[in-house]
């Protein structure tokens, strides 16, 4: 597992409390149009069910979790495919 995919998984642990989470690292998938994909640590999908979601939009949801990510998508994450749910 890599460095982001770590603090990646912690900081929405910690700050969502979630029953459920997944985060998949697909940054091999771009390697051909990101060469530094080619190390992991780019691109990654992400499930969530948290109950901090009630309530929200997609949008407020997808928010949220880029607040939380901040300092990823600044320094190497290039993107996140959400899926984002408050019921399991």
């Amino acid at each position: 597992m890599t460095k982001v995919k770590k603090n990646i998984l912690s900081k929405l642990k910690k700050h969502l409390e979630p029953s459920f989470i997944e985060v998949i690292d697909e940054s091999h998938l771009h390697a051909n149009h990101n060469p530094d994909a080619k190390n992991g640590g780019t691109h990654f999908k992400v499930k969530i069910i948290s109950n901090t979601f009630k309530g929200k939009s997609n949008i407020e949801k997808h928010r949220i979790v880029y607040g939380i990510l901040d300092s990823e998508l600044k320094n190497g994450v290039h993107a996140l495919t959400l899926n984002l749910s408050d019921i399991e």
